[in-house]
């Protein structure tokens, strides 16, 4: 008995601690949706926290699968937590191509947003990173362009 109890105090303790966490990526969300536009409609998004590159291995990758619809066009936002020094990258690829990407390797610029307009309906692969190999927290928000 004296154990249950225990475990329970230990929960209700830990409780306020993992909601933390949620809460913060909920409002980076809120506030990444907003940046979106007033002409898009909220699809979905992405979270996407990952560590810094080790100098050995390439830097980690978060990849996501979405489904996109013919003669649509879709709005790719990207916002970051302050808490950490990456910036969110994401690249869109149709197979084992580069469609497009918020980083532009030419010229180095990275885009908060990007403007992704489908030319075929099937299923693509979304590469989130981080800029530099750096440790980082963000948020992608998937609209539809109206």
């Amino acid at each position: 008995m004296k154990c249950r109890i225990l475990i329970l105090v230990l929960a209700l303790v830990a409780l306020p601690l993992t909601s933390k966490g949620q809460a913060a990526t909920d409002e980076l969300v809120s506030k990444c949706a907003l940046t979106a536009g007033d002409n898009t409609a909220y699809l979905k998004d992405f979270r996407v926290q990952l560590p810094k590159a080790t100098a050995d291995a390439a830097a980690p990758v978060y990849k996501a699968n979405m489904y996109l619809m013919k003669n649509m066009k879709y709005r790719f936002s990207l916002c970051n937590s302050a808490e950490f020094k990456g910036e969110l990258i994401v690249t869109i690829y149709d197979a084992d191509k580069e469609l497009i990407s918020s980083f532009n390797k030419s010229t180095g610029k990275q885009y908060s947003s990007i403007d992704f307009f489908c030319n075929k309906t099937g299923l693509y692969t979304l590469w989130f990173a981080f800029s530099n190999g750096e440790q980082g927290s963000g948020v992608s928000v998937v609209s539809m362009i109206k």
